[in-house]
């Protein structure tokens, strides 16, 4: 005979899916048998070979809390969700990208010109290097050889 860990719930208090989805949870470890008794939902657990039974209610009781929480949450962001399916599904490469991101506005490649003319002028000229932070290292140093 098998030894059975019988858990009473309150329907009022959890959906009969949040129930499902808990006891789903546990049945890695457990048998486990959902039924309607007098206006409550009764899980019944029965271990499966190398199950543990210590600490079930406890762990059936949190798992229903927490799915209860995941329930709640996937409700409050239900509209979200189903908006974000619906843009996967209807993708079209680029038809959401603001303009910029396809190139450069007019105005900034002219600032974009500007700036290159400058560095090519200031390279032209051969500006000032006090510090010598232009210079190669072969420029700066000259060919050592290694020791």
């Amino acid at each position: 005979m098998r030894e059975e860990t019988i858990i009473s719930i309150d329907p009022k208090k959890y959906s009969l899916q949040t129930i499902r989805y808990a006891a789903y949870a546990l049945s890695g470890g457990h048998h486990v048998l959902l039924t309607s008794k007098k206006g409550r939902i009764e899980a019944a657990f029965s271990r499966k070979a190398g199950g543990g039974s210590a600490g079930l209610k406890k762990h059936f009781l949190r798992e229903l809390e927490d799915e209860k929480f995941r329930e709640k949450l996937f409700d409050e962001n239900r509209e979200l969700h189903y908006w974000m399916i619906r843009r996967a599904i209807n993708y079209v490469p680029g038809e959401n990208k603001p303009k910029e991101e396809f190139g450069l506005t007019p105005e900034q490649e002219k600032e974009l010109e500007q700036l290159i003319a400058q560095v090519e002028s200031e390279i032209k000229l051969g500006k000032d290097d006090p510090k010598g932070i232009t210079k190669t290292w072969e420029q700066k140093y000259g060919k050592k050889a290694r020791s």
